[in-house]
């Protein structure tokens, strides 16, 4: 148990997908159209369902020797979980519904199914790590969503507005990720 805890927290704090490894960034870094904790939560629904689907895929795959297909199953399970999320959410008259069709794109779904595979996760392993790279996920929007309300109380120069002043805040964030790690026993 103490070893899944450590792969959830990895994937909260020290693997963050949008902070470490930079995948799926787009929205963390996006402007105001995006929300913040529904947008990470709805990444975070997809990721965890995409890696239960994805990993049993796999498997099969490798007993029909067509791991080569990984990359294009995994983009078709990506898609029908976003399909069937946003279907349910949409009948359901929640608003974080219109969020799926942005989650479909985002890398840090796909990124996390191949990671599970090349970390030789086990099934139950892939589980927490998809739930920690989501709530990794959440965390970073809600944190740059904090970040944007700062920067936009203060002054920027013209030639830093928008994107550049969020990438090089991503940069110094990211720098403090870079120096975080977990023990590799929890005592």
């Amino acid at each position: 148990m103490k070893a899944l805890l450590l792969i959830m927290l990895g994937g909260v704090l020290v693997n963050n997908y949008a902070l470490e490894k930079f995948l799926g960034v787009g929205p963390v870094l996006g402007g105001r159209k995006y929300g913040s904790a529904a947008m990470g939560f709805s990444v975070a629904a997809v990721m965890l369902l995409a890696a239960a689907v994805t990993w049993p895929l796999y498997r099969l795959l490798v007993l029909l020797g067509a791991e080569y297909l990984e990359t294009l199953i995994f983009v078709l399970v990506v898609l029908l979980v976003v399909y069937v999320l946003g279907a349910m959410f949409a009948k359901s008259g929640k608003p974080v519904g219109a969020y799926f069709p942005l989650v479909a794109l985002n890398s840090a779904v796909l990124g996390l199914a191949v990671n599970n595979i090349t970390e030789g996760y086990t099934y139950v392993e892939a589980l927490f790590a998809a739930l920690g790279a989501g709530l990794g996920f959440v965390l970073a929007m809600v944190l740059f969503a904090g970040v944007k309300s700062k920067i936009n109380e203060r002054y920027v120069p013209k030639a830093f507005r928008g994107l550049p002043v969020m990438l090089l805040a991503a940069s110094i964030i990211s720098v403090s990720y870079t120096h975080l790690t977990l023990p590799t026993k929890l005592e």
